[in-house]
């Protein structure tokens, strides 16, 4: 039987009621080459190893964490792969043509940063709760959606000029 706890919630039924919003924050969050249940998963499994989801204070908050984490380090570790087949691509004849998207700029901002705006922009969360969730002040959060926006503008209207 499963254990409960505290509220006598078991650790399934609150994973199965936070599961849709984890995804969909795991999918912006996250590189295009990796799986939003992937990262869902791998943030879940290492939360386990420590801890019940129950018996966290905010799991939901925990678990984006822990997904914007990952993401940053498999955005790191990728760093060198995705410059040597950037200089490929740059010597390659014949390559295919880029095309602009949203998503394109949107990627180019870090994990931390497409989190922030998407918690923000998209599920409506206050900066305050946008900040616990990362673990920066509410001040920081506004400055860094900020940026973050700022960024995207550029990026836009620089791909509108080309």
């Amino acid at each position: 039987m499963a254990e409960r706890g505290a509220s006598g919630v078991t650790d399934a039924s609150l994973f199965a009621a936070i599961y849709p919003s984890l995804r969909a924050f795991a999918a912006v969050t996250g590189p295009v080459d990796v799986e939003p249940d992937d990262l869902v998963q791998e943030a879940v499994a290492r939360t386990l190893r420590n801890h019940r989801l129950v018996d966290l204070d905010d799991a939901g908050a925990y678990l984006r964490r822990a997904i914007v984490n990952l993401a940053a380090n498999r955005r790191r570790s990728m760093a060198r792969f995705r410059l040597a087949f950037a200089r490929l691509d740059r010597v390659e004849e014949g390559a295919t043509a880029e095309y602009p998207s949203d998503m394109t700029d949107l990627l180019r901002l870090d994990p931390e940063a497409r989190g922030l705006l998407f918690m923000i922009e998209v599920e409506g969360h206050s900066y305050a709760e946008a900040a616990v969730v990362l673990g920066i002040t509410e001040q920081a959060a506004r400055a860094r959606a900020i940026r973050a926006r700022r960024r995207l503008r550029a990026e836009v209207e620089g791909a509108r000029d080309e």
